[in-house]
């Protein structure tokens, strides 16, 4: 954090922020001493229901961005942000968007990975703290009002064929229709289609428009390591979005970029805790500067240090995405002492190869010391020769 308020600072926070309402408000009153502007959206932690009143984690959605409206700190996107010194013939214009999420497990699209036959990797289910703290009483209710919403789409756009009226119908995850609900916060009084209009007009005024998204949650598989490599195999069925995808992208869609090269578009997001700064593409900037755990900075420094942000180091500041006075994202320079995170240098210099279900050495040991056999453990304490995982390279060899 910086020592004094930068009166032209602006703070984006990509969620978990706290458990409980009075460290959030805390959190965001520092934050707001600090920082000229504060925009967030909120992650798995803060709708996790710890207290005894606390009985939906949507209801705790409203209470958390009460807290947010009493600390000044922005939930909605932003209209076109002032950008000063420009002159009379103001060429810039910028927008920053916040954009409300939950994962489904619809969002993993690749291969499982081949575990040992004496290792049995658990379900999300009972792994992820969230289907334990969140609670989700109206979830039968938003199923069924969405099925009907979903038949009357189809009806409407099919052939009464009788093809058509017997086609199955699909089987979604809980986190599907929660992914759902939670995404249309972001159209509730218009907001959103009143930014993609602010944009658009921005573009006609023929104006270089950048804009920056975030979410808590990841928009794209390309953006966590391949099942291979995750300590925990079954991590990309929570942790990401189609449904959130489809929202950035209609940003995306608007800004053409790539064909004058002077509309540019970031999105920022957290959750797995890898340190990434990587173009992919469709030239959209992805970017995450997690903050972590002390210990996870302790641990594996390595996959979570993104440029010069290194949370473990006192008085370290957040990553800075985006300079006006350059009108430059961090690490799109041709600065090569850039560091674009170890995962996001590894992807780009291999491609990602989902049809390899061998699992990495590290992960191997891992999964066979924690879900292994009572004979496979054993045998891993006589032998021990867990080694520490190595540095992805170009050669593609972990």
């Amino acid at each position: 954090m910086p020592n004094k308020k930068d009166e032209n600072s602006i703070l984006v926070v990509a969620g978990d922020v706290g458990e409980k309402l009075d460290d959030v408000e805390r959190c965001f009153r520092l934050c707001t001493k600090k920082f000229d502007t504060v925009f967030y959206s909120f992650g798995n932690h803060e709708l996790w229901c710890t207290e005894r009143d606390e009985t939906c984690s949507y209801e705790k959605i409203k209470s958390v961005f009460e807290v947010c409206e009493k600390c000044g700190v922005k939930t909605n996107p932003s209209e076109e942000i002032p950008v000063e010194n420009q002159g009379e013939n103001a060429r810039q214009a910028v927008f920053i968007a916040p954009v409300h999420s939950w994962y489904e497990q619809e969002f993993d699209t690749e291969d499982d990975v081949e575990a040992p036959d004496d290792v049995t990797v658990p379900s999300v289910e009972k792994v992820m703290t969230d289907y334990r703290l969140c609670k989700w009483p109206s979830l039968e209710e938003w199923k069924k009002e969405m099925t009907t919403m979903e038949k009357i789409s189809s009806n409407s756009s099919s052939s009464s064929s009788s093809s058509a009226r017997n086609t199955t119908e699909k089987t979604y995850s809980n986190d599907y229709y929660i992914s759902r609900k939670i995404d249309a916060l972001n159209d509730e009084d218009g907001k959103f289609e009143r930014f993609l209009e602010n944009v658009k007009r921005a573009k006609m005024e023929g104006k270089d428009v950048t804009v920056i998204t975030f979410s808590h949650f990841l928009p794209r598989i390309e953006l966590i390591p391949e099942k291979r490599f995750l300590l925990y195999p079954k991590l990309t069925q929570a942790v990401g979005s189609h449904i959130l995808n489809k929202r950035v992208e209609r940003v995306t869609r608007l800004l053409h970029l790539g064909e004058s090269g002077k509309d540019k578009h970031t999105h920022a997001f957290g959750h797995t805790h890898f340190g990434w700064n990587l173009v992919l593409e469709n030239n959209v900037r992805y970017v995450q500067a997690a903050l972590a755990t002390p210990k996870e900075w302790v641990r594996r420094p390595r996959s979570l240090v993104v440029g010069d942000f290194f949370s473990n180091t006192p008085g370290n500041a957040p990553l800075l995405l985006y300079d006006v006075a350059t009108n430059a994202f961090s690490g799109s320079s041709t600065n090569e002492e850039y560091n674009p995170g170890l995962w996001a240098k590894y992807y780009e210099e291999n491609a990602r190869d989902p049809s390899n279900k061998t699992l990495a050495p590290w992960v191997l040991e891992y999964v066979s010391r924690i879900w292994g056999s009572r004979e496979l453990k054993k045998s891993m304490m006589m032998s021990s020769n867990a080694k520490a995982s190595p540095l992805p390279g170009k050669s593609g060899e972990v």
